[in-house]
């Protein structure tokens, strides 16, 4: 009777999201509200660049990675968090040579989590011009694990990270306090494009 509710819960939870998600999304006509103001955009470029210096400066073989790179998806702070049904959300800065940064927004839904509440960061590499039009491609929603196969890299017990995927169309680096988190799982991660004000 229990697995019957909690099941229910669970079902009622997510078709009372989606609605929400769907009312909310639907178009009166007016211009969209912008998502970011002009101080949140500075704040979250200084963040994204903070969180470069930090893998940068605490792992070797990072920096060829990110001079080869043909766009870079810097997350500074994914929140995720829950009972039962968990929630992932944050912000993140795409930067590429040549042309003007691009914010995006992220979020997952996801039942089963762990009560609790936890934070990482997450750089995503896109190695070919094919990987950052993909990814960029106007009004596009971009899920990971889904629109691509993404190499996940992690530190071994020497403190070097493993260079073999460094190649890779879509490579992400995944850390936080505690260095690099090699248990997250980021499928079903979604990017959706923000407006700035």
């Amino acid at each position: 009777m229990l697995n019957y509710l909690s099941k229910l819960s669970l079902l009622s939870v997510v078709v009372a999201l989606s609605l929400f998600f769907f009312l909310g999304c639907a178009t009166t006509g007016d211009a969209p509200e912008p998502d970011l103001t002009a101080e949140e955009v500075t704040k979250l470029d200084a963040d994204a660049k903070a969180t470069k210096d930090k893998l940068l400066s605490d792992t070797d073989g990072v920096e060829e990675a990110f001079a080869s790179a043909k766009g870079i998806l810097t997350c500074p702070a994914i929140s995720k968090g829950g009972f039962i049904i968990g929630v992932e959300s944050g912000k993140c800065v795409l930067t590429s040579d040549g042309s003007k940064n691009l914010y995006y927004g992220t979020s997952t839904l996801k039942g089963g989590l762990l009560a609790g509440y936890a934070k990482y960061s997450m750089i995503l590499l896109l190695n070919t011009d094919e990987a950052l039009a993909k990814f960029a491609k106007e009004d596009k929603e971009w899920e990971l694990g889904a629109d691509a196969s993404v190499a996940v890299i992690q530190k071994g017990a020497s403190g070097a990270i493993n260079t073999t995927n460094l190649k890779k169309e879509f490579v992400t680096f995944i850390f936080g306090e505690e260095g690099f988190m090699g248990d997250v799982s980021f499928q079903g991660s979604r990017f959706k494009k923000l407006i700035v004000e």
